[in-house]
């Protein structure tokens, strides 16, 4: 008698693998764990089950509806994985003697006899029914737009959970673990060509779905989340409508980055770079908001990047002064990027382009006394200092860096007493140098 391997093996043997348990014990201690989180996510949807499912799509909802996801939706996909497993076996006139179902994990034991590519078959059928399973239900929580948007958003990330952990995390445990579904799978000694085939239609799926996810899903998701359809569409079909138009793409970026999407910002605004009907002071204003993004999340690489490319648009260069604003805070950008980076000579030569208002910014100011200083030009970067704190009220961090820099020292640590001990800081936060 042989056991087809499945996902109770692969989750036995990883856990021995990692020494917590003792060879041949069961999975019921990893099953009794997710027993409590599955009763503990189901207490909580009974408990708040009308405000669950009302119109209002609150953050509580939205964490909910993710504990939902991670614990609710894997028992039902383990369960038709399983399953799929004995169809599998069935479909090639194997015997299922023995068959497991414990929440999270799974085992079907099989009759001997099998051929090695009957055997292959058994162990692929319940991957390809976890995986479309999971599939389905990501698709039918993007497309189903008259659904709950809880209901929805489950959808959408349980399924996405479970294509994931089929297509790459239960592949991995199984093969590192040299035991399991895809240890079969992907034994090219038994199976040479159906494991070669199998690798090449696994890499294929993999990059399908991550591209799906990447254009499509991930904004799906977005909207059903913050229930911005209507707002995403409109921007999107103005977007469209008006290719020489960087303001829709703009507005769009700037929609997702107020929501915590910063990923989709950066995203929509390399794609509106990309378009080549946008040229001139419209892709200089759609390069100066990737560039105020990029220093918002400490990327100054981007941040160059980005200012300088709009003020090639504008036929800036380095050398020409411009006279706009956008222009004027390009150049800004430019020389906090260079500043952060410790190129303090370029960004010298950069802030020299910019003048005032923008020139006047505590940000610029302190950005430049630091490349001053770090040149030699004390007397110049203490004037820029002693101007950051007049600039700015008591208490600003900013001005707080000003203060420390002129008396040599770092800023004292926040007071953190309301915080939990674990999160207090023992150090001030980084001088907060964001785009202007």
């Amino acid at each position: 008698m042989a056991k087809a391997p499945s996902l109770a093996d692969a989750f036995g043997l990883y856990r021995r693998k990692l020494g917590s348990v003792p060879n041949g014990q069961d999975a019921r201690g990893v099953d009794i764990v997710f027993l409590l989180a599955l009763v503990g996510t189901l207490f909580l949807l009974a408990r708040k089950w009308r405000a669950f499912w009302d119109a209002d799509f609150t953050d509580e909802d939205r964490r909910l509806a993710t504990q939902s996801a991670v614990f609710v939706v894997p028992p039902v996909v383990v369960l038709i994985h399983e399953l799929g497993h004995v169809v599998g076996a069935r479909m090639v006139g194997g015997r299922v003697l023995g068959f497991h179902y414990g929440l999270i994990e799974g085992a079907v034991s099989v009759a001997g006899g099998l051929s090695a590519a009957q055997t292959w078959w058994v162990a692929l059928a319940g991957n390809l029914a976890g995986g479309l399973c999971g599939l389905a239900l990501a698709v039918l929580g993007a497309r189903a737009i008259r659904l709950p948007r809880v209901l929805r958003h489950v959808l959408i990330l349980g399924g996405l959970l479970e294509v994931g952990f089929h297509l790459v995390l239960y592949p991995l445990i199984s093969l590192s673990a040299r035991f399991g579904d895809w240890q079969v799978i992907y034994d090219f000694r038994a199976t040479p060509g159906l494991s070669a085939a199998t690798a090449v239609v696994h890499a294929g799926a993999l990059v399908v779905v991550w591209r799906w996810y990447r254009t499509t899903l991930r904004r799906t998701l977005f909207s059903v989340d913050h229930a911005v359809d209507a707002d995403v569409a409109r921007l999107e079909a103005a977007a469209a409508a008006s290719p020489h138009d960087a303001g829709p793409v703009i507005e769009l970026a700037v929609l997702y980055a107020r929501n915590g999407e910063v990923s989709l910002a950066r995203d929509t605004l390399e794609a509106g770079a990309a378009n080549p009907n946008l040229t001139g002071p419209a892709v200089a204003g759609l390069h100066l908001v990737r560039a105020r993004l990029a220093m918002l999340e400490d990327r100054w690489n981007h941040a160059y990047v980005s200012a300088q490319a709009g003020l090639e648009a504008v036929g800036g260069g380095m050398s020409d002064d411009g006279g706009d604003e956008v222009t004027q805070r390009l150049w800004a950008n430019l020389g906090l990027a260079l500043s952060s980076m410790g190129r303090a000579e370029q960004a010298l030569a950069a802030f020299a382009h910019v003048r005032p208002p923008i020139g006047d910014d505590p940000r610029v100011l302190y950005a430049r006394a630091m490349a001053r200083i770090e040149l030699g030009d004390r007397a110049g970067g203490w004037s820029d200092l002693q101007a950051v704190i007049a600039g700015l009220p008591p208490g600003d961090l900013l001005r707080q860096w000003a203060e420390a820099q002129l008396q040599g020292r770092e800023p004292a640590p926040p007071d953190d007493r309301d915080r939990p001990s674990y999160a207090r800081r023992t150090k001030a936060p980084p001088a907060p140098i964001a785009g202007v």
